[in-house]
This record gives C-alpha cells, structure tokens and sequence, in this order.
C-alpha cells in the first residue's frame, strides 16, 4: 500500500484467510468459495505438501484445512506425515477435510488418511460419500478454558483444632503390657509357672535297647544283621545266651549285602546301620553321642 498526501482516504487491507483449501495433482478447486477469505493453493509433487501453508501468515488462525485429490493420485501425491506440518496453521478446534474425488467406487485404500490424522494428533470425526467422492473429518483438539486449568488447593492441617492427638509416653506404667509375654518367663521352670519346660533326662540305656531290631530275642533263622554270628560266638565262648551285657564281645555287626558303608541308597532292608550316614569301612564303631545342651 503506498500512501502519498494526508488526504488520500484511508487504505483497507484484505481480511486474513479463515480456511485453506489445497488441490493436489490434477485435482480442481471447489465449486464456491468464501473470497478473499479463502487460502487456495495448488500442489503438484508430494514434498510441496508438508510446505504448501505459509505458517507466518495463517499461525493458528485458520478454522478448516480442505486437501482435494483424485482417488487414482492419492498414493503418489498425499503425503501421511505432512498433515502435522500443516497443523500449526489450524486454530484450536478447527478441522480438516480430506476430500477424495471419485473414491467411492471401491478400491481406495483410506489407511494413508486416516495414519495422517493419528500422526498429527487429530480426532477422526466423520467419515461419509458425498456422490462419487469420499470426505474424511478429523478436528483439532480445542483448548481447555482457563477456568478449568489447575489452581492451588489450601491444606487445612487443622492447627487451631481443639481435637489434637495426645501421646502419652509414660515409661513407668505397665499397664498396657499385660497382654505382653515376658520372654524371661518362658525359659523358667514349669513349677514356677513358665511355658517352656527344660528338656527330659535322656536314657541312654533305654536309648541302646530301643535300637535292638531284635527286640531282645534270639536271633531269626536267616539272620543278615550278624547277631546270629554273635550269639554263635558268645555259645563257643562258653556263656551261653545269658551272658551279661558288659562281657560280650564287642562285635561290629554287618549285613551279609556288604554294602553297609555305602548309604541307605545301597544297604538291603535288614542292614542294621539302616537311616545312619555313610563311613568309611572300618569306622563302625564311631557313634556321636548327641544331648541337648539343657
């Protein structure tokens, strides 16, 4: 606009765009328009796309962006990831249309227009046939009021209530361990009331007899344990079988498996070192006395 006296009447400028339409390839321009009010632009290769709205002039001021196309050039022309170039011209809730000419006849495949919208950010809105052509809607999301924007919340610890916990921490009273066990009580004596009493006395000479498989008669008739060899020694030293204890000759007893040594893994069902743990040949007579320490 050039200006050259004071007189000359007041210069008007064109009223910026509200809406874009973009025809790519050989698509051809709608019917009517809104005037100056109108962007039209044409598109002739598919990199032209993601460029084709001047992002200074029309930032976030146009309310609908229409991109035309023939359903035959939509593979070769339309571009899925420039429509989120094209975004930052589009006010908030504006929308955008996608308008396949001659697509309603089938074989058009819509993925490469509707990955655009996701990949933009856009809410697919509609989708409809307009005679032989196919429209496809998705708008912008709009802006939340500022009303609704997070405000600060005030915290009431409730510091001048009248109803404030009080601990009580006397460490004299013991009248809330009642319920309490005294571990000291447990280790005392039954008849001085505690829970734990010691351990019984163990018996060693009633420990031996229970070991006895024989049960304190004479030995089977297919003896494995070697008792029978004992006794058979005890008759040919000449006491009989009633020999006392403390004078028989402390014999090893062995089975006749010969794996006595081994393992329970390894010894016959009547070996007499049955449930012990395995020794070396030669150290039957080594036997742990265990007893409890109280």
């Amino acid at each position: 606009i050039s200006v050259k006296s004071k007189s000359e009447p007041t210069a008007t400028m064109s009223p910026a765009p509200t809406t874009a339409v973009i025809c790519l390839g050989g698509a051809p321009a709608p019917a009517s328009d809104n005037g100056n009010t109108t962007l039209s632009i044409s598109v002739k290769s598919k990199s032209e796309l993601q460029t084709a709205v001047p992002v200074s002039s029309t930032s976030s001021s146009l309310s609908s962006i229409t991109i035309r196309v023939n359903a035959t050039e939509l593979t070769d022309l339309y571009d899925p990831l420039a429509l989120a170039s094209l975004v930052s011209s589009l006010a908030p809730g504006g929308a955008v249309r996608v308008e396949i000419l001659g697509g309603s006849g089938g074989g058009v495949d819509l993925a490469p227009v509707n990955d655009s919208f996701v990949l933009a950010g856009l809410g697919s809105e509609s989708e409809r046939r307009d005679g032989p052509d196919r429209i496809l809607t998705a708008r912008k999301k709009a802006q939340e009021p500022a009303s609704n924007k997070s405000a600060p919340i005030k915290l009431n610890l409730g510091g001048g209530s009248s109803s404030a916990v009080k601990i009580n921490l006397n460490d004299g009273d013991d009248d809330d361990d009642d319920d309490m066990v005294d571990e000291d009580d447990l280790l005392a004596e039954e008849g001085a009331g505690g829970v734990l009493a010691p351990p019984p006395a163990v018996d060693a000479a009633a420990r031996a007899a229970a070991a006895d498989d024989c049960g304190g008669r004479k030995a089977c008739d297919d003896c494995t344990c070697g008792r029978a060899e004992q006794e058979a020694m005890e008759r040919a030293a000449g006491g009989g079988a009633a020999v006392a204890d403390e004078n028989r000759p402390k014999q090893v007893p062995s089975s006749s498996c010969g794996n006595c040594s081994k393992g329970d893994a390894f010894r016959c069902a009547g070996c007499p070192y049955l449930g012990k743990p395995a020794f070396k040949p030669g150290e039957e007579h080594l036997v742990l006395d265990l007893a409890d320490d109280l």
